[in-house]
């Protein structure tokens, strides 16, 4: 089908007179406002159902975390009482020292990598700098 061929059946079908079934327009207003009504009553269905779940959800999950802390409260004062590790003081001042220079250790050399990534990084800046520059 061509362009004019199309142009010409718009226009015909523009230019015949159509009319509609007798009453079609008012069935049609009468089932818009069946669907309309329906909606509505749905809505209301809805609004007045939804905020009695969420009432009865947050108190339950209210009265389920009061006793979960209530039985982590008297569990832990019971069970995790903190004890000394060491019972010499020389013991426990070695021990800390030791993981005090485990920590020193490990910094240090993190320090050393983010260095050298500085540098490398400032090797790159350089580099793409007397590039743009040129």
């Amino acid at each position: 089908m061509t362009d004019k061929q199309i142009d010409e059946l718009i226009e015909r079908a523009l230019k015949a007179e159509q009319t509609l079934p007798e009453g079609l327009s008012r069935r049609l207003e009468q089932q818009i406002d069946r669907w309309e009504a329906q909606e509505e009553k749905g809505k209301q269905f809805r609004l007045h159902k939804h905020p009695l779940f969420y009432w009865i959800g947050g108190i339950a999950a209210s009265l389920l975390l009061c006793v979960g802390v209530f039985f982590h409260a008297t569990s832990s004062d019971t069970q995790n009482k903190l004890a000394d590790t060491y019972t010499d003081p020389q013991e426990a001042a070695i021990a800390a020292e030791k993981a005090l220079l485990l920590l020193s250790d490990n910094l240090n050399k993190g320090f050393a990598q983010v260095n050298e990534a500085g540098a490398e990084i400032r090797k790159v800046n350089n580099l793409l700098n007397k590039h743009l520059n040129d």
